[in-house]
């Protein structure tokens, strides 16, 4: 059984809200987001998710991507709207591995959008279809992708 990933891609004023990590000694950035619990949709799953992890309130636009992990998962990414909410790590999972876990960090912040190309913000292969995209207004959305696990760009 393949496990479900729900995740927000949230713009205001030119930067996107993004997750960065430290994870043993290795750095970082993800979209906010989680896995689907049981008996929720995935657009319950994403704005659960926001809420829980970065403290923003959102409201969901429009599914931009749907990456299919073969024999392992499926990822959905929303564009959002921001609402209101300044970004602080909310007192889920990410807390307590913190405190669990002195190599663990975690950090939601704005980073502005000229800057995204020269981060590592997994999955690369979205980085990049976001900096196009948002260049041409999200018109070649939504996207799809299907690829083995082994095959997902590290760097």
């Amino acid at each position: 059984m393949t496990s479900i990933r729900a995740a927000a891609i949230i713009l205001k004023d030119y930067a996107v809200l993004l997750m960065y990590r430290k994870r043993e000694g290795h750095e970082y950035y993800v979209f906010p987001g989680g896995g689907v619990e049981k008996d929720e949709t995935v657009e319950e799953a994403v704005l659960r998710e926001v809420t829980e992890e970065t403290t923003v309130q959102v409201k969901l636009d429009k599914l931009l991507y749907h990456h299919h992990y073969i024999n392992d998962s499926d990822q959905y990414f929303y564009l959002c709207s921001y609402i209101s909410g300044k970004p602080e790590l909310g007192d889920a999972n990410e807390k307590e591995a913190m405190k669990n876990n002195a190599n663990d960090y975690y950090e939601p912040m704005w980073v502005p959008i000229e800057k995204i190309g020269e981060l590592v913000l997994y999955p690369l292969e979205l980085r990049d279809w976001l900096l196009e995209d948002i260049k041409d207004g999200f018109r070649s959305t939504p996207r799809e992708a299907s690829m083995r696990v082994e095959d997902i760009r590290q760097a």
